[in-house]
């Protein structure tokens, strides 16, 4: 007899001995022993990497449209270490430096203690194994899933080869554990991924991956910079040109320099309106009826309003629109695909907020051209960082004007500068609603650290001199 159709054919005896002990202990109605039995099925033959597996513990099928596998045999397929922890009276899953615990007979499972991901069904014992969903085990453990359609009915597994985390890095792969980062981290030492991770929840039954797109938020602010420092060094602008010559009408802002405004030295208010439906010259409007903080030039005060004003210069000076000029000068040659300016519809990892000590969905992010509207990949930003190391997008005298300290708080042009005696570290971070963001960089080459957090109110500044003390030692 045909091994697939002796299988379909035994499968519901199995079930039945599966969960008679099961309902004896007041299994959930929704499994109730004669739904499984009859609606139970085989299930499609499952491949790891394209090759067959063979399952030893108990035979995959599926009830009510999902697919179930046995937890630990294919849990230890994916490259995971199993063991059963009676103290907490879970199933143990460790992967990739995670702890991921699952409870029988529950839809849950729990990453490092503080992520939780919801299956569609709860799990189901089988002659003493777990049956598990087996796209949320898959999600968990980093795996992709492809199904075929044609008569052979198969799914693929493919292991997850995405995530890095190298010897050096492990001590802060612990830390981000530790702080319960959720979001994507890189860590690179002159270019070389020493980690590559994504934590926590993107929506309720799905997991951050290393390379998913997420907004960067004031991390647009270096984009914008160097924006400018391209159209000074094609003769199009001055650095000592005035705010008047134009965007008119501002108070003083024949006294006003884009010098200023892209050190933060302008005097303007530090945020610009941000309500659905506001166009641009309604925000500028909104702007010039604000007094400035001090006079032009005579102290610091960071300014989100600033920056959005150079971005609408970028697209007066260049005749493009800010995504436009950013798109063919900056992230078209360096090859940065995943990258762009985002809008409402860009696909995006879900943000969260705090309320309550409780993480929710965060709201709408409404922002202006030049401030924080870029979205980006970990990936993308390691070839932005390599870029500034070399004189392939800027000159050599743009790129000393964007790390030099131009204030009190050693903020340059995007960019806020910590020197020693050996090196110079530029860094910076953002914050949106639901996202907090952070990158920190040798000039001239060295240990690069990227955070891209999808949790409002991070400190990313303190993560990333953390994590910069695990790495360098």
């Amino acid at each position: 007899m045909n091994k697939s159709i002796r299988r379909a054919i035994l499968l519901p005896f199995a079930i039945s001995s599966l969960l008679i002990g099961s309902l004896s202990a007041a299994a959930s109605p929704a499994y109730a022993l004669s739904s499984v039995i009859t609606k139970a099925t085989a299930a499609p033959e499952i491949l790891l990497s394209g090759s067959p597996l063979a399952w030893t513990s108990a035979s995959p099928f599926v009830y009510q449209g999902t697919t179930y596998v046995p937890l630990r045999e294919a849990a230890e397929q994916l490259g995971a270490e199993v063991k059963w922890n009676k103290n907490k009276r879970t199933t143990e899953i460790r992967i990739h430096g995670d702890i991921v615990d699952h409870r029988p007979e529950t839809r849950y499972f729990t990453i490092n203690g503080y992520t939780q991901l919801q299956a569609p069904a709860a799990s189901l014992l089988h002659n003493g194994a777990t049956m598990v969903p087996l796209r949320t085990l898959a999600e968990t453990l980093g795996a992709k899933v492809t199904s075929s359609s044609n008569p052979l009915r198969q799914i693929n597994l493919l292991p997850d080869h995405s995530t890095v985390i190298t010897d050096a890095a492990n001590k802060a792969e612990e830390y981000l554990v530790r702080q319960q980062f959720s979001g994507i981290a890189l860590i690179a030492d002159h270019g070389q991924v020493l980690l590559r991770k994504g934590y926590g929840l993107n929506g309720p039954d799905k997991l951050i991956t290393p390379g998913d797109q997420t907004r960067i938020a004031s991390l647009t602010k270096a984009f914008t910079a160097a924006a400018v420092m391209k159209l000074a060094e094609d003769g199009k602008l001055q650095l000592d040109d005035t705010l008047e010559s134009y965007i008119p009408g501002f108070p003083q802002g024949d006294e006003i320099t884009l010098h200023m405004l892209l050190s933060h030295t302008s005097g303007l208010t530090s945020n610009f309106p941000r309500t659905a439906g506001l166009t641009l010259e309604q925000t500028i409007e909104a702007i010039k009826s604000k007094p400035l903080a001090f006079a032009p030039g005579a102290d610091f005060k960071y300014s989100n309003s600033g920056y959005m004003l150079l971005g609408r210069i970028v697209e007066l000076v260049s005749g493009m629109s800010y995504a436009d000029f950013i798109q063919s000068h900056l992230i078209g040659p360096l090859h940065m695909a995943d990258s762009g300016i985002a809008d409402q519809h860009t696909r995006v990892i879900k943000g969260y907020v705090s309320k309550s000590d409780q993480w929710s969905l965060a709201g709408t992010y409404y922002t202006q051209p030049g401030s924080g509207g870029i979205y980006s990949t970990v990936d993308d930003l390691l070839k932005w960082d390599a870029a500034l190391n070399t004189t392939d997008l800027l000159n050599q005298d743009s790129l000393n004007k964007l790390f030099t300290p131009y204030s009190y708080k050693n903020y340059g042009y995007g960019w806020m500068i910590d020197q020693t005696a050996d090196r110079k570290i530029v860094f910076h971070n953002g914050s949106g609603t639901g996202y907090s963001t952070g990158i920190s960089r040798e000039a001239g080459g060295g240990i690069t650290i990227i955070l891209l957090s999808n949790h409002g109110g991070v400190d990313t500044l303190t993560m990333m001199r953390d994590i910069r003390q695990f790495i360098a030692g």
